[in-house]
């Protein structure tokens, strides 16, 4: 089997409009940043970039690479560097191409960032194909099935003010859902600190679990006192509390408190987990399917698995093909914990898009179907299609 070329199709859905901070501020039309301590840049719209992988068998596979901002970036990548490169191999082969395109960009230093992301993207249309192929979900070639159910938190509890945020956790719940991760305010140990404890004066924690993810927002200071405090709280996991690559301070804070300190989302292959692991600055690893693809994710993953660590898969703003191919490497795994749950961007999908997993009260399904379970309607994914570029060999 060879691959015969290479479709590429950045996507961007208007998104509907949420209740934002009074912080917000526009940097273009469509970005924004939230003023104050480490904001990262944030769209108006739900955007990504799907790639297509046609083989000369009639076989094709679907992928998403998490773009949830300036997609045109990664789209060039693949367009300019990683789809000529792989045109003509073998997409059975997933892991010498993830290599082989690693090995691309390894020797000028572009091992992280949207060049990785880009890989993460066809690596996922690969294991597409190889399921499609075998005729079997891609779990199955990833060594089988752990387990036909995955727990979910929901990660999307809108609000501007405390009172509004408890008004979501109380809807969220009634949907189904026993977890729930709580994104900071942005304003401080002590307003954080007062959101979780009313949300656990409502729900103890036999009946909801609660996560913080920090954003890298706090400082050592405010990490520590505030970690001391989550332990009363009986919190799953503190995400990223501290600055992104401050692999020291999250050792010290893993060591100083009681909850499990999780970090993920920002890192790209086994080589960055490596270092955060071996220096004891995560007890939950987070790797991002967008960013990492189904390849590296499973070698992160084992590498958790070796060191006695959770592993709870980190979820944007992906859509459907991205939730399936998490969904299948959760199924896959041993050292599974939760699934993140991001209800906007899956279901925004939905007009372009069906996926053979199911969500119910909190739960999803593992699918049955061969690959990755996912059909895209091309004519209806189109309308929100803003730049498109096929590649193939030269004829």
């Amino acid at each position: 089997m060879k691959i015969t070329k290479v479709e590429v199709f950045v996507v961007k859905i208007p998104s509907i409009p949420t209740a934002s901070p009074n912080t917000k501020r526009y940097i273009t039309d469509d970005y924004f940043i939230n003023e104050g301590r480490r904001s990262c840049i944030y769209s108006d719209k739900l955007e990504t970039i799907f790639v297509k992988v046609c083989t000369d068998e009639g076989i094709e596979g679907w992928g998403e690479l998490l773009a949830p901002t300036n997609p045109e970036v990664a789209a060039a990548v693949i367009k300019g560097h990683l789809a000529p490169l792989v045109i003509g191999e073998n997409p059975m082969e997933t892991q010498f191409l993830w290599d082989k395109m690693l090995d691309t960009l390894r020797e000028r230093g572009y091992t992280g960032g949207y060049l990785v992301d880009a890989m993460a993207g066809l690596d996922v249309a690969f294991w597409d194909i190889k399921g499609k192929a075998f005729n079997l979900p891609v779990y199955m070639l990833l060594g089988g099935q752990y387990r036909d159910q995955l727990r979910c938190y929901c990660s999307s509890v809108p609000g501007r003010t405390l009172e509004e945020r408890l008004e979501s956790v109380d809807r969220i719940v009634e949907q189904g859902y026993d977890a729930i991760k709580i994104h900071t305010f942005g304003k401080g140990k002590t307003a954080d600190l007062d959101m979780l404890s009313a949300i656990r004066k409502r729900y103890t924690a036999d009946k909801l679990d609660l996560m913080l993810d920090g954003h890298g927002k706090y400082t050592h200071s405010e990490a520590f006192s505030l970690g001391r405090a989550l332990g009363d709280l009986d919190l799953l996991f503190f995400e990223t509390p501290l600055t992104f690559e401050d692999i020291q301070g999250h050792r010290k804070l893993a060591d100083a408190i009681d909850t499990a300190v999780a970090v993920g989302e920002p890192l790209r292959t086994i080589y960055t987990f490596r270092d955060w692991i071996t220096a004891g600055a995560l007890e939950v690893a987070q790797p991002d399917l967008g960013r990492n693809g189904i390849t590296e994710m499973m070698r992160i993953a084992h590498l958790a698995e070796a060191h006695h660590l959770a592993f709870a898969p980190h979820l944007s703003v992906h859509q459907a093909v991205g939730v399936a191919a998490t969904v299948h490497i959760s199924a896959a795994i041993s050292n599974f914990l939760i699934f993140e749950y991001q209800p906007n961007a899956l279901k925004a999908s939905e007009q372009y898009s069906t996926t053979s997993f199911t969500m119910n009260k909190g739960t999803i399904q593992v699918p049955t179907d061969p690959g990755l379970g996912v059909t895209i309607d091309e004519q209806e994914l189109r309308k929100f299609v803003t730049d498109y570029a096929v590649i193939q060999a030269a004829q």
